[in-house]
């Protein structure tokens, strides 16, 4: 078997909702494409936190010193 479980497809006005199955889950940014008669759900690019990873892997080191803070709580801060 490839791993594929049974959905229910039901209306919602104009919009049709898949119900995913227990345990299956969708990418929050998907698409999704028609192949003759497959529907193909699919992440929409990389997640956020591939998104930020990325972005964060071309900044340069910080290279600074920074000035010891003297005025340090001298308890847990409550916010």
């Amino acid at each position: 078997m490839d791993g594929s479980q049974p959905v229910r497809i039901t209306r919602d006005g104009d919009h049709q909702v898949v119900h995913l199955p227990s345990g299956v889950s969708a990418p929050a940014d998907a698409v999704v494409r028609q192949e003759g008669d497959r529907l193909i759900i699919e992440r929409a690019g990389p997640s956020r936190r591939q998104r930020l990873l990325e972005r964060l892997a071309t900044l340069e080191p910080i290279e600074e010193d920074f000035a010891p803070i003297s005025d340090l709580p001298l308890g847990p801060v409550r916010f």
